[in-house]
């Protein structure tokens, strides 16, 4: 088995920077129960631009291994029935949460509302969904590799 190198970055570059924010954003959970000392803002904001810019640099070498790369807008519209589809939804989603999550630690946006801050809750229900759609990025690739039958180390 010889897979394409934009195969291999695609999926080294998503994987770490899926789990760069996973643990960032564990870190920062941890520091809101009080198990950890809690970072600055900047620590957060700069490791969830990092996070993205991994994300970023993957979906580029996504681009490598498609046949006719002006067609992959065409990736998205299967979305019933494939679960590669169901990736190319799920990725701009999760990077879409991780910079909202960057941005508003980056600008230490903490409203008050009804005279409570709420910008650090504002930032983990933020971290919680984009934890969540890096879990469904997970399966939605896990899915992809388990329907290659042709590929016993994969099925």
């Amino acid at each position: 088995m010889h897979p394409a190198f934009s195969v291999i970055f695609l999926t080294t570059l998503i994987g770490v920077g899926q789990g760069l924010f996973l643990a960032l954003f564990t870190s920062e959970s941890y520091a809101a129960v009080g198990l950890l000392s809690k970072q600055s803002h900047t620590f957060y904001a700069m490791g969830g631009f990092l996070s993205l810019l991994l994300l970023v640099a993957g979906l580029i070498a996504s681009i490598f291994h498609l046949g006719r790369p002006e067609r992959a807008w065409r990736s998205a519209t299967q979305w019933r029935t494939s679960w590669l589809s169901r990736e190319v939804i799920a990725l701009p989603l999760t990077m879409m949460l991780i910079f909202l999550y960057a941005i508003i630690h980056w600008f230490e946006w903490n409203p008050m509302l009804l005279g409570y801050g709420f910008g650090d809750k504002i930032t983990l229900v933020l971290g919680g969904a984009a934890s969540v759609a890096i879990f469904i990025l997970f399966l939605c690739t896990g899915m992809i590799y388990a329907a290659i039958r042709f590929l016993k180390e994969w099925a």
